[in-house]
């Protein structure tokens, strides 16, 4: 049961929170402890705790932080050398395409006709492909692996939701295949101070898992020219990122320039708002099937259906 439990702690990191329970302690020189089931509400949402176990020690619930704290939208880091946890609600920028790396924390400062960037980056454990890792060390013992570099892209988006710049950071000395946070430092061409939102893409580390997706919705505009394939929509602040493949019909001659709308509807039709882009607009790298991807003002996850207009 011991080597059970340093197991889960090196890789599920269940550490307690104590919360006060009404069992009772039967004899007052006796600490019991034991393992028990227990249900999950977390702001009105039951939650489900596969995978881990809450544990009474004389008379107080110990249950796992990291499932507690991700079940809230944090995050939480292991430091072994220093045996640090870190819990941290301030990672709120993100990649749709890659959910176990986000950033948080930016300090933007103009200088010039530039701007300075400084933040935090979270690089998940399930970011890396460990099999791979190991397949490398293995193969050239004589090779440290220990360390890499970690990359991506800050885009930063106006009110309209379209593009300022998309920023490319690199974060040397990474510790490889490690639960991590680290410092990000980059610069961008422009002045991006006055963004509306940001977002992260073609994050790395990657683990390049072949995404199960299909597009829950597939729509084409009243003039038959361009469909659309919604995949997902993700919340981030007050706008929604969008995800999706995006084509001609029939090699119908578009502008690669011209401007689509997609307009998300409610049960009544009303729009909840829109987002648009272009067929030549810059889809995000290390990624395995082509999607767009851009942002629409307002929570567009609530829609019922979409339509799709070519032009303005």
């Amino acid at each position: 049961m011991r080597g059970l439990e340093m197991k889960k702690f090196l890789f599920g990191l269940t550490c307690g929170i104590a919360l006060t329970t009404t069992t009772a302690v039967f004899a007052a020189d006796t600490i019991q402890t034991y393992l028990f089931p227990a249900k999950f509400v977390i702001n009105g949402e039951t939650k489900n705790s596969y995978g881990y176990e809450t544990l009474n020690y004389d008379g107080h619930a110990y249950v796992p932080i990291r499932f507690i704290a991700e079940s809230m939208g944090l995050k939480v880091a292991y430091e072994d050398v220093s045996k640090t946890i870190t819990v941290d609600n301030g990672f709120n920028i993100i990649d749709i395409n890659n959910s176990d790396v986000s950033a948080g924390h930016l300090s933007i400062i103009k200088e010039g006709n530039h701007s300075s960037i400084t933040g935090k980056l979270y690089i998940g454990l399930y970011s890396w492909n460990h099999k791979m890792i190991d397949d490398m060390q293995s193969l050239n013992p004589d090779v440290d692996y220990t360390k890499t570099i970690a990359s991506g892209k800050l885009v930063f988006w106006n009110e309209k939701g379209e593009v300022i710049e998309k920023v490319p950071y690199q974060i040397p000395n990474v510790l490889n295949g490690a639960e991590q946070i680290v410092t990000l430092e980059t610069s961008s061409k422009t002045d991006v101070s006055g963004y509306a939102a940001v977002t992260l893409e073609s994050t790395n580390p990657f683990y390049g898992r072949v995404p199960n997706l299909r597009a829950e919705i597939n729509t084409k505009d009243s003039d038959n020219k361009v469909q659309f394939g919604l995949v997902n929509l993700l919340k981030t602040g007050e706008f929604t990122l969008v995800r999706g493949f995006l084509s001609t019909i029939n090699q119908t001659d578009v502008s690669p320039d011209a401007k689509i709308t997609i307009t998300f509807l409610d049960d009544k039709g009303i729009s909840l708002g829109t987002a648009t882009t272009t067929l030549s607009a810059e889809k995000p790298e290390m990624q395995q099937l082509p999607f767009a991807v851009f942002l629409g003002r307002g929570d567009l996850t609530k829609y019922k259906s979409i339509t799709v207009q070519v032009g303005e």
